[in-house]
């Protein structure tokens, strides 16, 4: 059922007023309320007039969970990046210490939807039925967090990789902002010992030519190839940074970056890339590249050769309520948070 919020608080944050605004319930399209609601006589904003200011006017209905019970405060809607999506929600959830009022709605729809929605300012194209494995509504409303919608309007796009060049040109205006680094790990199931691998390797394992780990160093076995599927950033990346252009041959291709650590463990003689906080010692090897090891202080320092962006895209400049959240993340507390769950944080404008 949707539900129309009858007066919308514009300060999306929260943040006090000399006086809280009396307002009726909301109430469903299809029923009539009589109750009495309180006079008001100060001067307010019809929720079409909000709409209006926030450039949200062709929107006629809100779904349910955009009509916080308390304040009636539209959400920031995040989507994109499964692998991004965690990064996003812990910063939202720390925003919100900071400004209770505030109210989020994630999900993890893939880097490539993402920029997709970002740029044309609303989700299109999903299939029906679509379930998001990631999503989250913050406060969290009665029943969870709904699945991802066509129609919904979107705020900022989560990306696991830099613009590609034809985004670039279907969305001039977009502005991208690098918020963290992440190194791409390669593993193995534990029954692989070849602590060292070369890019040039790794490329010739991923596209087929080498297939066999006594090729590089390991035992007599086939290489069981592991690959995110093409809608995921973390996919492009590697293609740009390891591939160079030739496709990937893979054995078993992966949809959520979650699946991806339960997928090497349990495959004998397998192969995969992943985020580096997916690196689990006691359940699969991690393998060196170049002799560098997958770790965050190499990262850091750019030593670790496969490294790649996590950012924040906007259709064009932020609006307030997209820049306090993206400047949040530059903050000692984001910076902190993105620590914690294992990235590096970025700088304003740099590295």
């Amino acid at each position: 059922m949707l539900l129309e919020c009858d007066t919308l608080d514009l300060d999306w944050r929260g943040a006090p007023t000399e006086e809280p605004l009396k307002r009726p319930m909301a109430k469903s399209r299809d029923t009539q309320d009589t109750r009495a609601v309180e006079h008001d006589d100060r001067p307010r904003l019809s929720r079409r007039e909000a709409l209006s200011l926030l450039g949200l006017a062709g929107a006629a209905a809100l779904p349910a969970w955009a009509c916080s019970p308390t304040n009636n405060v539209i959400p920031l809607r995040i989507s994109g990046s499964n692998t991004v999506y965690t990064y996003a929600l812990e910063l939202a959830k720390k925003f919100r210490e900071r400004r209770s009022g505030a109210a989020f709605r994630l999900t993890g729809d893939g880097t490539s939807r993402g920029i997709k929605f970002a740029g044309e300012g609303e989700i299109q194209g999903l299939p029906a039925n679509f379930t998001n494995r990631n999503k989250a509504n913050l406060p969290e409303p009665p029943g969870g967090a709904p699945n991802s919608s066509n129609g919904e309007r979107m705020d900022i796009g989560i990306a696991s990789r830099g613009l590609l060049q034809a985004e670039r040109e279907a969305y001039s205006s977009m502005v991208e902002t690098p918020f963290a680094y992440d190194g791409i790990a390669v593993v193995t199931n534990r029954n692989v010992s070849v602590p060292n691998l070369t890019v040039d390797e790794l490329r010739r394992i991923y596209a087929g030519t080498i297939r066999n780990w006594n090729e590089v160093r390991g035992p007599n076995a086939p290489i069981v190839v592991i690959a995110r599927d093409t809608m995921a950033g973390t996919a492009e990346a590697w293609s740009e940074l390891v591939m160079n252009g030739l496709p990937v041959m893979a054995t078993t291709m992966i949809s959520m970056a979650e699946d991806v650590p339960a997928a090497v463990t349990s495959m004998p003689n397998s192969i995969a890339y992943l985020a580096l906080a997916q690196i689990d010692a006691m359940t699969m090897n991690s393998v060196s590249i170049e002799t560098i090891a997958p770790t965050i202080e190499n990262v850091a320092s750019g030593r670790y050769p496969i490294k790649r962006p996590f950012i924040f895209v906007t259709a064009g400049r932020p609006t307030q309520p997209q820049a306090e959240f993206i400047d949040f993340a530059f903050s000692a507390e984001g910076q902190a948070v993105i620590r914690t769950v294992g990235a590096v944080p970025a700088t304003r404008g740099g590295t």
